[in-house]
Protein backbone atom coordinates (compact mmCIF):
# COMPACT_ATOMS: atom_id res chain seq x y z
CA UNK A 1 0.00 0.00 0.00
CA UNK A 2 1.26 3.24 -0.81
CA UNK A 3 1.70 6.34 1.24
CA UNK A 4 -1.50 8.64 2.52
CA UNK A 5 -1.92 11.68 0.98
CA UNK A 6 -2.93 14.90 2.65
CA UNK A 7 -3.76 18.44 1.31
CA UNK A 8 -3.92 21.08 4.54
CA UNK A 9 -4.98 24.84 2.82
CA UNK A 10 -4.91 28.11 5.00
CA UNK A 11 -7.75 30.32 3.83
CA UNK A 12 -7.70 33.76 5.13
CA UNK A 13 -11.03 35.61 3.96
CA UNK A 14 -12.06 33.80 0.30
CA UNK A 15 -14.80 36.61 -0.05
CA UNK A 16 -12.03 38.96 -1.44
CA UNK A 17 -10.66 36.46 -4.40
CA UNK A 18 -10.97 36.62 -7.41
CA UNK A 19 -10.75 34.05 -10.79
CA UNK A 20 -7.90 33.28 -12.27
CA UNK A 21 -5.55 30.80 -14.05
CA UNK A 22 -3.46 28.42 -11.65
CA UNK A 23 -1.45 26.03 -13.86
CA UNK A 24 0.19 22.90 -11.57
CA UNK A 25 3.34 21.98 -13.67
CA UNK A 26 4.43 18.14 -12.25
CA UNK A 27 8.05 17.98 -13.25
CA UNK A 28 8.79 21.63 -12.55
CA UNK A 29 7.67 20.99 -9.16
CA UNK A 30 9.85 17.84 -8.96
CA UNK A 31 6.30 15.78 -7.89
CA UNK A 32 5.38 12.58 -8.77
CA UNK A 33 1.83 10.49 -8.99
CA UNK A 34 1.05 14.46 -10.49
CA UNK A 35 -1.06 15.24 -13.25
CA UNK A 36 -0.37 18.47 -15.27
CA UNK A 37 -3.58 20.86 -14.40
CA UNK A 38 -4.63 24.41 -15.56
CA UNK A 39 -7.48 26.11 -13.95
CA UNK A 40 -9.08 29.29 -14.06
CA UNK A 41 -10.84 29.44 -10.16
CA UNK A 42 -11.37 31.33 -7.06
CA UNK A 43 -9.03 28.92 -5.35
CA UNK A 44 -6.07 27.18 -5.50
CA UNK A 45 -8.07 24.03 -4.03
CA UNK A 46 -10.17 21.91 -6.94
CA UNK A 47 -6.51 22.73 -8.95
CA UNK A 48 -4.16 20.80 -6.52
CA UNK A 49 -7.04 18.31 -5.76
CA UNK A 50 -7.12 17.22 -9.68
CA UNK A 51 -3.02 17.37 -9.77
CA UNK A 52 -2.58 15.21 -6.60
CA UNK A 53 -5.99 13.42 -5.89
CA UNK A 54 -5.18 13.41 -1.99
CA UNK A 55 -6.86 10.84 -0.07
CA UNK A 56 -8.00 13.60 2.28
CA UNK A 57 -8.06 17.36 1.89
CA UNK A 58 -8.31 19.58 4.86
CA UNK A 59 -9.15 23.54 5.33
CA UNK A 60 -8.02 25.71 8.03
CA UNK A 61 -10.18 28.68 8.36
CA UNK A 62 -10.42 31.89 11.46
CA UNK A 63 -13.45 32.30 13.56
CA UNK A 64 -12.84 36.05 12.08
CA UNK A 65 -15.06 35.34 9.19
CA UNK A 66 -18.50 34.67 11.65
CA UNK A 67 -20.97 36.59 10.05
CA UNK A 68 -18.69 38.24 7.54
CA UNK A 69 -20.47 39.70 4.64
CA UNK A 70 -19.15 41.87 1.52
CA UNK A 71 -21.14 44.02 -0.67
CA UNK A 72 -20.41 43.37 -3.75
CA UNK A 73 -23.21 45.85 -5.57
CA UNK A 74 -26.22 47.91 -4.33
CA UNK A 75 -28.05 45.18 -3.68
CA UNK A 76 -25.82 41.81 -3.40
CA UNK A 77 -23.57 40.40 -0.68
CA UNK A 78 -20.99 37.69 -0.31
CA UNK A 79 -22.00 35.40 0.80
CA UNK A 80 -25.54 35.33 0.33
CA UNK A 81 -25.98 34.38 3.90
CA UNK A 82 -27.51 36.91 6.69
CA UNK A 83 -26.00 37.65 9.48
CA UNK A 84 -26.80 35.88 12.60
CA UNK A 85 -27.48 36.54 16.18
CA UNK A 86 -24.25 34.46 17.58
CA UNK A 87 -24.95 33.50 21.63
CA UNK A 88 -21.79 30.66 22.30
CA UNK A 89 -18.47 29.20 20.20
CA UNK A 90 -19.97 26.60 18.16
CA UNK A 91 -22.64 28.35 16.51
CA UNK A 92 -19.50 30.97 15.79
CA UNK A 93 -17.61 27.58 14.38
CA UNK A 94 -20.72 26.25 12.76
CA UNK A 95 -21.17 29.73 11.05
CA UNK A 96 -17.71 29.94 9.42
CA UNK A 97 -18.35 26.56 8.36
CA UNK A 98 -21.24 27.23 6.53
CA UNK A 99 -19.75 30.57 4.77
CA UNK A 100 -16.70 28.55 3.37
CA UNK A 101 -19.14 26.03 2.73
CA UNK A 102 -21.34 28.65 0.51
CA UNK A 103 -17.91 29.52 -1.40
CA UNK A 104 -16.96 26.19 -2.28
CA UNK A 105 -20.50 25.55 -3.54
CA UNK A 106 -21.17 28.95 -5.00
CA UNK A 107 -18.23 30.03 -6.68
CA UNK A 108 -15.30 27.43 -6.72
CA UNK A 109 -17.53 24.37 -7.96
CA UNK A 110 -18.77 26.29 -10.86
CA UNK A 111 -15.67 27.00 -12.59
CA UNK A 112 -14.52 23.14 -12.21
CA UNK A 113 -15.65 20.88 -15.29
CA UNK A 114 -14.67 17.54 -13.62
CA UNK A 115 -17.26 15.29 -11.82
CA UNK A 116 -14.26 13.92 -9.69
CA UNK A 117 -13.23 17.39 -8.80
CA UNK A 118 -16.42 18.46 -7.71
CA UNK A 119 -17.15 15.34 -5.86
CA UNK A 120 -13.70 15.82 -3.79
CA UNK A 121 -14.79 19.10 -3.03
CA UNK A 122 -17.66 17.87 -0.95
CA UNK A 123 -15.91 16.02 1.10
CA UNK A 124 -13.45 18.54 1.94
CA UNK A 125 -13.09 19.09 5.69
CA UNK A 126 -13.57 22.87 6.94
CA UNK A 127 -11.81 23.32 10.43
CA UNK A 128 -12.58 27.19 12.14
CA UNK A 129 -9.98 27.63 14.38
CA UNK A 130 -8.88 30.96 16.83
CA UNK A 131 -7.80 33.99 15.31
CA UNK A 132 -7.17 37.56 16.43
CA UNK A 133 -8.13 40.92 15.56
CA UNK A 134 -10.78 43.85 14.77
CA UNK A 135 -13.60 43.87 11.89
CA UNK A 136 -16.23 45.21 10.85
CA UNK A 137 -18.26 41.39 11.15
CA UNK A 138 -16.12 40.35 14.24
CA UNK A 139 -14.19 41.51 17.61
CA UNK A 140 -11.46 38.64 18.35
CA UNK A 141 -8.87 38.57 21.60
CA UNK A 142 -6.88 35.91 22.91
CA UNK A 143 -3.61 34.34 22.58
CA UNK A 144 -2.00 34.24 18.74
CA UNK A 145 -0.80 30.87 19.86
CA UNK A 146 -3.78 29.16 20.38
CA UNK A 147 -4.21 28.75 16.15
CA UNK A 148 -1.09 26.49 16.58
CA UNK A 149 -2.40 24.63 19.27
CA UNK A 150 -5.77 24.07 17.26
CA UNK A 151 -4.00 23.01 14.26
CA UNK A 152 -2.05 20.42 16.60
CA UNK A 153 -5.20 19.07 17.76
CA UNK A 154 -7.14 18.85 14.84
CA UNK A 155 -4.22 17.46 12.74
CA UNK A 156 -2.96 15.06 15.47
CA UNK A 157 -6.31 13.30 15.02
CA UNK A 158 -6.07 13.38 10.98
CA UNK A 159 -2.62 13.00 9.92
CA UNK A 160 -2.16 9.19 9.17
CA UNK A 161 -0.06 6.85 11.59
CA UNK A 162 1.55 5.35 8.41
CA UNK A 163 3.60 6.50 5.58
CA UNK A 164 2.37 9.55 4.50
CA UNK A 165 2.65 12.32 1.98
CA UNK A 166 1.51 15.62 3.11
CA UNK A 167 1.02 19.14 1.11
CA UNK A 168 0.52 22.28 2.66
CA UNK A 169 -0.87 25.17 0.58
CA UNK A 170 -0.22 28.69 2.12
CA UNK A 171 -1.39 30.61 -0.85
CA UNK A 172 -4.88 31.76 0.75
CA UNK A 173 -3.59 31.83 4.24
CA UNK A 174 -2.58 35.44 5.80
CA UNK A 175 -1.48 36.72 8.80
CA UNK A 176 0.08 34.21 11.42
CA UNK A 177 -1.69 31.40 9.67
CA UNK A 178 0.63 29.96 7.37
CA UNK A 179 3.91 30.10 10.17
CA UNK A 180 1.54 28.20 12.77
CA UNK A 181 0.33 25.80 10.51
CA UNK A 182 3.74 25.07 9.19
CA UNK A 183 5.44 24.76 12.74
CA UNK A 184 2.37 22.68 13.44
CA UNK A 185 2.68 19.74 10.38
CA UNK A 186 6.85 19.70 10.91
CA UNK A 187 6.43 19.10 14.36
CA UNK A 188 3.87 16.38 13.90
CA UNK A 189 5.04 14.92 10.71
CA UNK A 190 8.81 14.97 12.70
CA UNK A 191 7.75 12.56 15.33
CA UNK A 192 5.96 10.50 12.49
CA UNK A 193 9.04 9.65 10.31
CA UNK A 194 10.36 7.88 13.81
CA UNK A 195 8.93 4.51 11.91
CA UNK A 196 7.26 6.30 9.32
CA UNK A 197 8.58 7.17 5.43
CA UNK A 198 7.58 10.67 5.23
CA UNK A 199 7.38 13.09 2.77
CA UNK A 200 6.68 17.43 3.56
CA UNK A 201 6.10 19.43 0.68
CA UNK A 202 5.05 23.40 0.89
CA UNK A 203 3.09 25.29 -1.82
CA UNK A 204 2.33 28.76 -2.39
CA UNK A 205 1.29 30.50 -6.33
CA UNK A 206 3.02 33.12 -7.87
CA UNK A 207 1.24 36.75 -6.35
CA UNK A 208 -2.04 37.32 -7.42
CA UNK A 209 -1.63 41.09 -9.87
CA UNK A 210 -1.76 43.81 -7.93
CA UNK A 211 -2.20 47.81 -9.20
CA UNK A 212 -4.52 50.01 -10.70
CA UNK A 213 -8.03 48.53 -11.35
CA UNK A 214 -8.14 48.84 -14.94
CA UNK A 215 -4.39 47.40 -15.24
CA UNK A 216 -5.36 45.08 -12.89
CA UNK A 217 -8.36 43.43 -14.76
CA UNK A 218 -6.23 43.10 -18.11
CA UNK A 219 -3.46 41.30 -16.48
CA UNK A 220 -5.66 39.19 -14.99
CA UNK A 221 -7.17 37.93 -17.90
CA UNK A 222 -3.62 37.44 -18.89
CA UNK A 223 -2.08 35.86 -16.34
CA UNK A 224 -1.40 32.70 -15.30
CA UNK A 225 -0.13 32.02 -11.91
CA UNK A 226 2.25 29.21 -11.45
CA UNK A 227 1.92 27.14 -8.29
CA UNK A 228 5.72 26.91 -6.77
CA UNK A 229 7.17 24.64 -3.66
CA UNK A 230 8.41 27.21 -1.21
CA UNK A 231 10.03 23.24 0.49
CA UNK A 232 9.94 19.61 -0.90
CA UNK A 233 11.92 16.86 1.23
CA UNK A 234 11.62 13.54 2.96
CA UNK A 235 10.98 14.41 7.06
CA UNK A 236 13.61 13.07 9.28
CA UNK A 237 12.63 12.48 13.24
CA UNK A 238 12.04 15.65 15.34
CA UNK A 239 12.71 14.52 19.11
CA UNK A 240 10.44 16.09 21.96
CA UNK A 241 12.03 17.86 23.90
CA UNK A 242 9.19 19.11 26.52
CA UNK A 243 8.00 17.87 29.64
CA UNK A 244 4.65 17.61 30.75
CA UNK A 245 4.85 18.30 34.77
CA UNK A 246 1.36 17.26 36.00
CA UNK A 247 2.11 13.77 34.06
CA UNK A 248 5.73 12.33 34.95
CA UNK A 249 5.37 8.51 33.55
CA UNK A 250 4.58 10.25 30.59
CA UNK A 251 7.22 12.83 30.55
CA UNK A 252 9.68 9.62 31.51
CA UNK A 253 8.17 8.15 28.29
CA UNK A 254 9.26 11.02 26.62
CA UNK A 255 12.58 10.93 27.46
CA UNK A 256 12.67 7.29 26.05
CA UNK A 257 12.47 7.99 22.87
CA UNK A 258 14.11 11.43 23.02
CA UNK A 259 16.96 9.62 24.58
CA UNK A 260 17.15 6.07 23.68
CA UNK A 261 15.82 4.18 26.79
CA UNK A 262 14.15 0.92 25.25
CA UNK A 263 13.24 -0.81 28.82
CA UNK A 264 11.83 2.86 30.07
CA UNK A 265 9.78 2.91 27.20
CA UNK A 266 8.40 -0.60 27.58
CA UNK A 267 7.63 0.65 31.06
CA UNK A 268 6.48 3.92 30.53
CA UNK A 269 4.38 2.88 27.54
CA UNK A 270 1.38 5.21 27.97
CA UNK A 271 -2.49 4.43 27.48
CA UNK A 272 -3.48 6.21 24.42
CA UNK A 273 -7.07 6.49 25.65
CA UNK A 274 -5.69 8.20 28.78
CA UNK A 275 -3.93 10.68 26.54
CA UNK A 276 -6.85 11.36 24.45
CA UNK A 277 -9.32 11.61 27.09
CA UNK A 278 -6.92 14.29 28.71
CA UNK A 279 -6.22 16.46 25.71
CA UNK A 280 -10.05 16.31 24.62
CA UNK A 281 -10.98 17.24 28.29
CA UNK A 282 -8.46 20.13 28.05
CA UNK A 283 -10.16 21.17 24.74
CA UNK A 284 -13.23 21.09 25.70
CA UNK A 285 -12.52 23.39 28.97
CA UNK A 286 -11.00 25.92 26.93
CA UNK A 287 -13.61 25.84 23.82
CA UNK A 288 -16.26 26.19 26.66
CA UNK A 289 -14.44 29.00 28.43
CA UNK A 290 -14.90 31.31 25.10
CA UNK A 291 -17.22 33.91 25.80
CA UNK A 292 -19.40 34.99 22.76
CA UNK A 293 -21.71 38.13 22.42
CA UNK A 294 -23.41 40.96 20.12
CA UNK A 295 -23.11 44.01 20.56
CA UNK A 296 -22.03 47.34 18.26
CA UNK A 297 -18.80 48.84 18.61
CA UNK A 298 -17.33 52.48 18.53
CA UNK A 299 -18.82 52.90 15.33
CA UNK A 300 -22.11 51.91 15.65
CA UNK A 301 -21.40 48.79 13.80
CA UNK A 302 -23.38 45.66 15.45
CA UNK A 303 -20.96 43.05 15.50
CA UNK A 304 -19.98 39.51 16.90
CA UNK A 305 -17.36 39.62 19.80
CA UNK A 306 -15.49 36.54 20.81
CA UNK A 307 -13.22 36.49 23.74
CA UNK A 308 -10.96 33.75 25.20
CA UNK A 309 -10.55 33.76 28.82
CA UNK A 310 -7.70 31.16 29.10
CA UNK A 311 -5.12 29.46 26.28
CA UNK A 312 -4.07 26.30 24.50
CA UNK A 313 -1.09 25.95 27.17
CA UNK A 314 2.47 24.53 25.84
CA UNK A 315 2.01 21.52 28.28
CA UNK A 316 -1.58 20.64 25.91
CA UNK A 317 0.27 21.37 23.38
CA UNK A 318 2.88 18.52 23.97
CA UNK A 319 0.46 15.90 25.47
CA UNK A 320 -0.75 16.16 21.64
CA UNK A 321 2.28 15.81 20.34
CA UNK A 322 2.26 12.38 22.62
CA UNK A 323 -1.16 11.49 21.51
CA UNK A 324 -0.04 11.77 18.04
CA UNK A 325 3.44 9.99 18.69
CA UNK A 326 1.56 7.26 20.47
CA UNK A 327 -0.86 6.98 17.45
CA UNK A 328 1.96 6.33 15.15
CA UNK A 329 3.66 3.98 17.69
CA UNK A 330 0.52 1.55 18.16
CA UNK A 331 0.97 0.63 13.99
CA UNK A 332 3.93 -1.35 14.92
CA UNK A 333 3.62 -1.62 19.09
CA UNK A 334 1.42 -3.97 20.81
CA UNK A 335 1.27 -4.87 24.84
CA UNK A 336 2.97 -2.29 26.38
CA UNK A 337 3.08 -1.00 28.94
CA UNK A 338 4.33 -4.10 31.03
CA UNK A 339 6.70 -4.27 34.07
CA UNK A 340 9.67 -6.60 32.02
CA UNK A 341 11.18 -7.34 28.84
CA UNK A 342 13.22 -9.74 27.05
CA UNK A 343 16.16 -8.77 24.93
CA UNK A 344 15.19 -9.54 21.76
CA UNK A 345 12.20 -7.21 22.14
CA UNK A 346 14.25 -4.29 23.33
CA UNK A 347 17.01 -4.88 19.82
CA UNK A 348 13.64 -4.99 17.73
CA UNK A 349 12.36 -2.11 19.69
CA UNK A 350 15.73 -0.21 19.00
CA UNK A 351 15.57 -1.66 15.52
CA UNK A 352 12.01 0.32 14.25
CA UNK A 353 12.44 3.41 16.57
CA UNK A 354 16.60 4.17 16.36
CA UNK A 355 17.23 3.13 12.81
CA UNK A 356 17.06 6.81 11.41
CA UNK A 357 19.21 8.14 15.03
CA UNK A 358 22.33 6.71 14.13
CA UNK A 359 23.91 8.04 17.12
CA UNK A 360 21.35 7.22 19.24
CA UNK A 361 21.02 3.92 17.48
CA UNK A 362 24.23 2.92 17.97
CA UNK A 363 24.90 3.79 21.43
CA UNK A 364 21.40 1.87 22.46
CA UNK A 365 22.79 -1.49 20.33
CA UNK A 366 26.77 -1.28 22.14
CA UNK A 367 24.73 -1.79 25.38
CA UNK A 368 22.17 -3.92 24.15
CA UNK A 369 24.70 -6.32 23.04
CA UNK A 370 27.11 -6.36 26.10
CA UNK A 371 23.71 -7.33 27.94
CA UNK A 372 23.27 -10.19 25.18
CA UNK A 373 26.67 -11.57 26.02
CA UNK A 374 26.20 -11.13 29.95
CA UNK A 375 23.38 -13.06 29.07
CA UNK A 376 24.15 -15.33 26.49
CA UNK A 377 27.75 -15.59 26.33
CA UNK A 378 30.08 -14.91 23.85
CA UNK A 379 33.01 -15.83 21.74
CA UNK A 380 36.45 -15.28 23.09
CA UNK A 381 39.98 -15.09 21.63
CA UNK A 382 42.56 -16.05 24.03
CA UNK A 383 46.25 -17.27 24.00
CA UNK A 384 45.02 -20.91 22.73
CA UNK A 385 42.28 -19.52 19.68
CA UNK A 386 38.52 -19.15 20.52
CA UNK A 387 36.23 -20.44 23.36
CA UNK A 388 33.03 -19.47 24.62
CA UNK A 389 32.56 -17.81 27.44
CA UNK A 390 29.31 -19.03 29.28
CA UNK A 391 26.56 -16.49 30.11
CA UNK A 392 24.04 -16.40 32.65
CA UNK A 393 21.91 -18.81 31.06
CA UNK A 394 24.53 -21.10 30.78
CA UNK A 395 25.58 -20.40 34.23
CA UNK A 396 22.16 -21.09 35.84
CA UNK A 397 20.78 -23.87 33.89
CA UNK A 398 23.55 -26.15 34.11
CA UNK A 399 25.17 -25.27 37.60
CA UNK A 400 24.82 -25.37 41.08
CA UNK A 401 26.32 -23.18 43.22
CA UNK A 402 26.61 -22.78 47.37
CA UNK A 403 27.26 -19.84 49.36
CA UNK A 404 27.61 -16.35 48.18
CA UNK A 405 27.09 -17.68 44.70
CA UNK A 406 24.27 -19.75 45.60
CA UNK A 407 22.75 -16.57 47.18
CA UNK A 408 22.70 -14.79 43.97
CA UNK A 409 21.78 -17.52 41.86
CA UNK A 410 18.54 -18.12 43.91
CA UNK A 411 18.16 -14.20 43.64
CA UNK A 412 18.53 -13.83 39.87
CA UNK A 413 15.70 -17.20 39.69
CA UNK A 414 13.78 -15.28 42.08
CA UNK A 415 9.95 -13.24 41.14
CA UNK A 416 12.37 -10.58 42.60
CA UNK A 417 14.91 -11.11 40.43
CA UNK A 418 18.49 -9.40 40.78
CA UNK A 419 19.92 -5.79 40.32
CA UNK A 420 22.36 -6.22 37.24
CA UNK A 421 25.56 -5.37 39.06
CA UNK A 422 25.45 -8.37 41.38
CA UNK A 423 24.33 -10.57 38.52
CA UNK A 424 27.41 -9.94 36.69
CA UNK A 425 29.39 -11.78 39.59
CA UNK A 426 27.55 -15.13 38.81
CA UNK A 427 28.83 -14.66 35.30
CA UNK A 428 32.53 -13.81 36.67
CA UNK A 429 32.20 -17.29 38.83
CA UNK A 430 33.31 -14.49 42.10
CA UNK A 431 31.31 -13.08 44.66
CA UNK A 432 32.35 -9.50 45.18
CA UNK A 433 31.41 -5.99 47.23
CA UNK A 434 30.93 -4.32 43.92
CA UNK A 435 34.37 -4.26 42.61
CA UNK A 436 34.82 -1.45 39.86
CA UNK A 437 31.06 -0.99 39.62
CA UNK A 438 29.67 2.11 41.26
CA UNK A 439 27.11 2.22 43.53
CA UNK A 440 26.29 5.51 43.31
CA UNK A 441 23.41 5.81 41.14
CA UNK A 442 23.60 9.07 38.69
CA UNK A 443 22.30 10.87 35.68
CA UNK A 444 25.31 10.53 33.97
CA UNK A 445 25.93 7.22 34.11
CA UNK A 446 22.27 6.58 33.43
CA UNK A 447 22.28 8.38 30.19
CA UNK A 448 25.91 6.70 28.55
CA UNK A 449 24.09 3.63 29.17
CA UNK A 450 20.84 3.85 27.16
CA UNK A 451 19.19 3.72 30.86
CA UNK A 452 20.36 0.64 31.71
CA UNK A 453 21.80 1.62 34.86
CA UNK A 454 24.27 -1.19 36.79
CA UNK A 455 21.90 -0.54 40.19
CA UNK A 456 18.47 -0.30 39.26
CA UNK A 457 17.90 -2.37 36.20
CA UNK A 458 17.61 -6.07 37.36
CA UNK A 459 17.60 -9.26 35.96
CA UNK A 460 15.23 -12.49 35.76
CA UNK A 461 15.86 -15.79 34.89
CA UNK A 462 13.16 -17.83 34.54
CA UNK A 463 13.85 -21.81 34.70
CA UNK A 464 10.67 -22.82 32.71
CA UNK A 465 11.44 -20.79 29.95
CA UNK A 466 14.63 -20.44 30.19
CA UNK A 467 14.69 -16.97 29.45
CA UNK A 468 15.74 -14.26 30.50
CA UNK A 469 13.97 -10.85 31.41
CA UNK A 470 14.91 -7.32 32.55
CA UNK A 471 13.24 -4.69 34.56
CA UNK A 472 13.97 -1.90 36.74
CA UNK A 473 13.75 -2.40 40.78
CA UNK A 474 13.05 1.77 41.64
CA UNK A 475 10.06 3.00 39.05
CA UNK A 476 10.15 6.13 41.19
CA UNK A 477 14.15 6.59 40.85
CA UNK A 478 13.72 5.41 37.18
CA UNK A 479 11.20 8.39 36.40
CA UNK A 480 13.29 11.10 38.51
CA UNK A 481 16.51 9.92 36.04
CA UNK A 482 14.50 9.80 32.72
CA UNK A 483 12.81 13.49 33.21
CA UNK A 484 16.32 14.45 34.28
CA UNK A 485 17.73 13.19 31.00
CA UNK A 486 14.90 14.77 28.83
CA UNK A 487 15.88 18.40 30.94
CA UNK A 488 19.43 17.69 30.13
CA UNK A 489 19.04 16.31 26.72
CA UNK A 490 21.91 14.67 24.92
CA UNK A 491 23.88 17.20 23.54
CA UNK A 492 24.98 18.31 27.52
CA UNK A 493 25.97 15.07 28.60
CA UNK A 494 29.50 16.26 28.61
CA UNK A 495 28.45 19.02 31.28
CA UNK A 496 26.83 16.68 33.89
CA UNK A 497 29.06 16.22 36.80
CA UNK A 498 31.02 12.48 36.78
CA UNK A 499 29.89 10.11 39.47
Amino acid sequence: MGRERVLVATWGNPFQWRPIRYRVECDRLGLENCRDVEMKNMSTLPVLIEALKPDRAIILALDTLANIRIRRGDSTYEPDLEAKELSDYAEVRKDVEERVRWFIEERVKPLVKSEEVERELDRVEILVGPGLGEFDNASVSGDMLDFYGFTLFELSQRLPGGDAEVFLDLTHGINFMPVLAYRALKNLLGLSAYINEVSFHVLNSEPYPQGSPEWAREAVKKSVLHMRLVESSPVRPKPLYSLIPEKPEWSAFISSVTNGFPLAFVTFYPKIDEVRNEIKGRYSEFLDSIEVKMSEDEMGVRKVYIRRNSNLSEDFRTEIKLFYLLRVLNQKFRGYPKREATLDEMFEITRLLFRKMPRIGAVTCRQLEEMKAFERGETVYGEHGPYHRKGLIDRLSRGKYWGALGEIAREVSSKKGAPYSRAQDLVRMKASSGGGINKNVCLRNFIAHSGFEFNITHVRYDKTEGKVYWFYGDRELLMKLCIGALETRLDRLEELEKC
